[in-house]
C-alpha cells in the first residue's frame, strides 16, 4: 500500500513594515507540523528588515515583493502565485495554532459538500500581560448568508478555503482596504460556497497599537461603503434568498450612525439612525432608542456603557486547550 500524499495547503502571509511579529507568523506556519505546506510572504512594498526576516528562511518560504497596493492586492498576489489545492491566509502580527492545518484539511476532505473551513480565534495583548481571550460570535455552517450580510463574525485568519471557491470569485476587491475581508466572504456566499463550522481555536490575533481595527470609525464607514457595493451588485440574488437589499443597507447605515454617536458625532449620527430606521428593518426598534439615548445621556456615558455591556456579553477568558 503507498503512503498518503496530503493535499498542498498554501498559507498567504501579507505584510508592510512587519519586521517585529513577521518571524513568529511564519513560524507558526512552518511549525505546523503538517506535510505540505506552502508559506507565502507577500512583501507591500516594506521600508523596514521585512524582508531581510522572510528571506533568512530560504526556500522554505515563498517571497513575493510588490509595490505598496495594500493588503487585498498583496493577498491577490499570492493567490496567483498559490499552487495549493486549500488556500489559507495569515496576518503578519498574527499566529496559527498548532495541528490548524492538520484538522482543517481532514475536515475538507471529509465533507465535500463545504468548500470552506473555519474555527474560533482566540486574541492577546502583549503589552498588558494579560490572558488570551476569545470573543463570542455565531457559528453556523451551511449557508451562512443570512447571517454574514448583517454581521462579520469569521476572522480572516480562521477559515481554510478550497482553491476553486477562491477563484470562483477572482479574490479580493483592491477597491477595499478594510472590510475587504467581509466582502470577500460574502462573494463566496452568494456564488454558492458553502461554510462548515470545526469547533477549534486555531489562530490568535494579536491586539497592538498598530492594528487596524483600532480606528473603528474608519472600519465602520468601510463597512458600510461595502455593504452598500453588495447590496448593488446582487440585490437580485439577495432577494432569491430571502433577503431584502433595502434592509440590509439600512441597518448598515445605522450601525454607522451608531459609531457616528459614539465618537462624539451625536447629531450627525442621530440623522443617519432616525433616516435608517425609517425602513423598519430587523433591529430598528434597538437603534432608535440608542439614538434616543445619546440625545438624553449623550456619547460618553452612552459609550461606557456599551463598553460594559460588551465586557459582560462578548468578551471570555480563552481556555488554555483546544
Amino acid at each position: 500500500m503507498g503512503l498518503l500524499v496530503q493535499p498542498t495547503v498554501s498559507i498567504i502571509v501579507p505584510v508592510y513594515n512587519c519586521e517585529k511579529y513577521v518571524a513568529q507568523a511564519i513560524d507558526s506556519v512552518l511549525g505546523q507540523g503538517y506535510p505540505a505546506v506552502e508559506c507565502i510572504v507577500v512583501d507591500d512594498g516594506s521600508t523596514d528588515g521585512t524582508a531581510e526576516v522572510a528571506r533568512s528562511y530560504g526556500a522554505r518560504v515563498r517571497y513575493l515583493r510588490q509595490d505598496n497596493q495594500e493588503r487585498s492586492a498583496a493577498r491577490n498576489n499570492g493567490i496567483a502565485q498559490a499552487t495549493g489545492s486549500y488556500i489559507g491566509f495569515l496576518d503578519a502580527d498574527d499566529l496559527l495554532l498548532p495541528g490548524k492545518l492538520a484538522e482543517q484539511v481532514a475536515f475538507l476532505e471529509g465533507h465535500p459538500e463545504y468548500d470552506v473551513v473555519y474555527s474560533r480565534v482566540s486574541y492577546f495583548r502583549e503589552e498588558s500581560g494579560r490572558d488570551g481571550y476569545t470573543v463570542r460570535r455565531p457559528t453556523p455552517s451551511g449557508d451562512i448568508l443570512p447571517l454574514l450580510i448583517y454581521t462579520n463574525f469569521i476572522t480572516m485568519n480562521s477559515p481554510l478555503f478550497r482553491r476553486d471557491a477562491v477563484a470562483r470569485v477572482q479574490g479580493f476587491d483592491t477597491a477595499y482596504c478594510r472590510y475587504e475581508d467581509w466582502d470577500f466572504l460574502l462573494r463566496l456566499a452568494l456564488t454558492g460556497s458553502r461554510f462548515g463550522f470545526l469547533d477549534s481555536c486555531n489562530a490568535a490575533c494579536r491586539m497592538h497599537g498598530e492594528n487596524t481595527v483600532k480606528d473603528l470609525l474608519r472600519m465602520f464607514e468601510a463597512k458600510l461603503a461595502v455593504a452598500r457595493k453588495v447590496v448593488g451588485l446582487y440585490e437580485a440574488q439577495l432577494a432569491e434568498c430571502g433577503i431584502d437589499g433595502r434592509d440590509v443597507a439600512a441597518f448598515h447605515s445605522a450601525d454607522y450612525g451608531r459609531k457616528l454617536i459614539l465618537a462624539g458625532r451625536v447629531e450627525e449620527g442621530r440623522r443617519l439612525i432616525d433616516e435608517a430606521c425609517r425602513r423598519g428593518f430587523p433591529h430598528a426598534r434597538k437603534f432608535r432608542l440608542f439614538s434616543l439615548a445619546a440625545g438624553v445621556a449623550g456619547h460618553r456615558l452612552l459609550g461606557a456603557v456599551q463598553r460594559y455591556a460588551d465586557y459582560l456579553v462578548k468578551y471570555r477568558k480563552a481556555s488554555s486547550g483546544k
